[in-house]
């Protein structure tokens, strides 16, 4: 066993709290290979990977590359034990990318492939953070969110009460642990309360209905890309009668995807909104909100959302921002129920023939259409004018889709170019590959 390290983090000591109600407890469960792992396992591996861990320095990042799995786990705990600052990468970036992005970050080392491979050209950066979210930037490079331990703590705590999450529920890990959304539904359930994790790493669909039969799986929470390839499953014998709640975020959730989960499996998906920087924001309660796709819901316990002339302000604990607000770069409102109603994303407005339109209202009065999954609007040019370009994910035609909008809209805010496809181009976390989307456009 490791000898002690000196200022462990606070998720070390929420997770040492727990340990003697986990020893012989099962909290993860590898479910490609079927093993289970007991606190007192978790924590011995823990214990191992600290050992190789002595040579960095109180708030060093740590970048590391690993599937969901014990071993994410394992090194995650160790890092805070050691008061490292996590920095987990998508499970698929490719080696060169790994390092590229980890020396951008000022890792001071990258864990890839069973070894710690130190970046010393570098010097490494240091910080009071625990972790650092990777999301989506406007660059070259993600962008970097740091966030503090009782960042993470609070948008757990905020999560577990709003949602019913349980010491005693199981949790599907079918998306990755280090996105900001598996930190705060998958990660901290687990350190602040010994919920456990069943992981799944590569999977085919059908097998993650099998999986929460077979493990007792009581709670799943995925992205809207995912649910509509579930419920699109022929009908089999499988049941999900252990399953208590499914929630949806990383992207709108449409609700048709909504309404043909319910007809397939008899369970409500809730929609869940939030960002990297903040944590968890909004959350349908019921389920009724997504089945008729009006909203995503009230605020989360313990945060406090705020809209004025269309921006959204969020503030809560869990920020993590000098000042502990945030404004997300969605656009919303309230609607008479005190639901907060996203409008699409923040930006300018065109000027389509003289005449102005905002490319987020004909998005809005799309995806508000019936057949239409997912749909995105921005402003091109074209011969030498500006034009409405939209994609649009649904079985529906051009022509199909005009006829739709001439009920809502004027001819002249009818987008001139499009892209429609049954299937459009998403990335890994489930959103609209906006760039690939505009590159077929163009």
């Amino acid at each position: 066993m490791a000898g002690p390290i000196r200022n462990e983090g606070l998720l070390w000591t929420h997770w040492l709290r727990l340990q003697k109600r986990l020893r012989k407890k099962v909290v993860l469960i590898d479910a490609v290979k079927d093993v289970s792992w007991t606190g007192a396992a978790l924590t011995e591996a823990a214990l191992a990977f600290s050992e190789r861990l002595t040579v960095f320095h109180a708030g060093d990042r740590i970048a590391f590359r690993l599937p969901n799995g014990p071993e994410w786990f394992a090194l995650f705990l160790a890092l805070q034990r050691g008061n490292l600052a996590a920095v987990p990468l998508d499970g698929g970036m490719p080696v060169e990318g790994c390092r590229e992005i980890s020396r951008w970050l000022g890792a001071a080392a990258l864990y890839l492939d069973g070894e710690f491979r130190v970046l010393e050209k570098n010097g490494g950066r240091r910080s009071k953070a625990c972790c650092v979210k990777l999301t989506s930037g406007s660059g070259a490079f993600p962008k970097a969110v740091a966030c503090r331990a009782e960042h993470l703590v609070a948008d757990g705590q905020n999560v577990i009460k709003t949602m019913g999450i349980r010491p005693g529920d199981r949790n599907l890990a079918a998306l990755p642990l280090g996105h900001s959304y598996g930190l705060g539904n998958l990660v901290m359930p687990l350190i602040l309360q010994g919920t456990a994790v069943v992981c799944a790493g590569e999977y085919v669909p059908r097998q993650l209905i099998e999986w929460i039969g077979w493990y007792g799986v009581t709670v799943f929470p995925g992205v809207p890309a995912l649910f509509r390839v579930l419920a699109a499953l022929p009908d089999g014998r499988e049941k999900l009668g252990s399953l208590r709640t499914a929630m949806s975020a990383g992207a709108p959730l449409p609700a048709v995807v909504a309404q043909a989960f319910l007809a397939r499996y008899g369970v409500k998906l809730h929609n869940f909104y939030g960002a990297s920087e903040s944590g968890g924001i909004a959350y349908d309660r019921t389920g009724s909100a997504s089945l008729t796709g009006r909203s995503v819901g009230r605020p989360l316990d313990g945060v406090k959302v705020t809209v004025k002339a269309g921006r959204i302000t969020v503030r809560s604990a869990a920020v993590a921002v000098r000042g502990g607000s945030w404004r997300p770069g969605d656009r919303g409102e309230w609607n008479k129920r005190g639901e907060l109603v996203l409008l699409g994303r923040a930006g300018q407005g065109a000027n389509i023939g003289g005449k102005k339109v905002h490319p987020l209202e004909v998005e809005r009065v799309l995806r508000s259409l019936a057949g239409v999954i997912d749909a995105t609007v921005w402003l091109a040019h074209g011969n030498g004018r500006d034009i409405l370009a939209a994609a649009v994910e649904t079985v529906h035609t051009r022509a199909d889709l005009e006829r739709a909008l001439a009920a809502q809209l004027p001819a002249w805010k009818w987008p001139k170019s499009y892209l429609i496809a049954h299937e459009l181009p998403r990335t890994a976390r489930g959103k609209l590959d906006l760039a690939a989307i505009r590159s077929r456009v163009a």
